[in-house]
């Protein structure tokens, strides 16, 4: 009994220090708030259906990328090569190399496209809900997941890959990696302030948007890059013992993570956004 009311005196303790640093400090506040705003609306939840949104699309996605390095690679080099010139690199390279070596690359492209389209729909529709639930904005005209902001989102996708790669060529012309995730952290700051633009945001500037789109372009670079050394390493492992069943935990696994950085930032964007909007209307 002596020690768990030790325990319990602790955690009095440790609270009434955070109240007084909360009052002290608004940088501690602003945690606080961050931490609770995440239970709230149940980021962990939110995140977990994102991943798997993302998951969904990346099947017809790596079905359009079969077909295309299929008949690029008849064409031109090997698929091996030309999947690690679209940015592709270990186990997904190698899936989708050896996928590619198939027959049926025509049927791949006719099939992964309209599916392609129908992922991207959901998956941006799943952002929009995802934002609108973190900003509390249900109420206000949201974007639409027509077919032409569809399209628009697919293009956005499909940037993301671009500037990976471009981030990577920099890092091998110039032999630094520090160029590379410089480079990479910056384009893709810019790149989700941009999808950030055509999500709800509580009628949020680009500046009020600006804090998680950084979050989000330093955080994608550092799970990338993490993920090489750590996450790889298991999932290939993991590939071997369970076969695709293995790949897809480590798949979404990693997806959960990118899920994590994507919902904190609009946290972050919203918590930031209300207390500046507070703090203008207070006399």
């Amino acid at each position: 009994m002596s020690r768990v009311a030790e325990l319990r005196a602790k955690a009095r303790e440790y609270a009434e220090r955070g109240r007084v640093m909360r009052a002290e400090h608004e940088s501690v506040d602003v945690a606080y708030v961050l931490a609770d705003r995440d239970s709230e609306i149940g980021g962990g939840l939110i995140s977990g259906a994102l991943a798997y949104r993302i998951f969904i699309w990346l099947l017809p996605f790596v079905l359009v990328l079969v077909g295309g390095i299929g008949v690029a690679a008849s064409a031109s080099e090997s698929p091996d090569a030309t999947a690690r010139a679209l940015g592709l690199t270990g186990v997904v390279a190698r899936s989708v190399a050896d996928a590619s070596r198939g027959s049926n690359r025509w049927y791949a492209l006719l099939i992964g496209i309209p599916l392609l389209l129908w992922a991207s729909r959901s998956l941006l529709k799943a952002l929009i809900v995802a934002e609108r639930i973190v900003w509390g904005d249900l109420r206000r005209t949201v974007p639409k997941p027509t077919v032409a902001n569809t399209l628009k989102f697919l293009v956005f996708l499909v940037g993301y890959f671009a500037i990976t790669e471009l981030a990577r060529w920099l890092g091998i012309w110039t032999g630094s990696t520090f160029v590379r995730i410089a480079v990479s952290a910056l384009l893709l700051t810019g790149w989700w302030l941009l999808v950030s633009t055509q999500l709800p945001h509580g009628g949020a500037d680009w500046v009020g948007l600006l804090p998680g789109a950084i979050v989000v372009g330093v955080g994608i670079v550092l799970v990338a890059d993490l993920g090489v050394y750590f996450l790889l390493p298991r999932v290939e492992s993991s590939q071997s013992t369970y076969g695709a069943l293995g790949l897809a935990a480590g798949l979404l696994f990693g997806l959960f993570i990118v899920s994590r950085v994507v919902v904190g930032a609009a946290v972050l964007n919203a918590t930031l956004w209300e207390r500046r909007s507070t703090s203008k209307q207070a006399p």
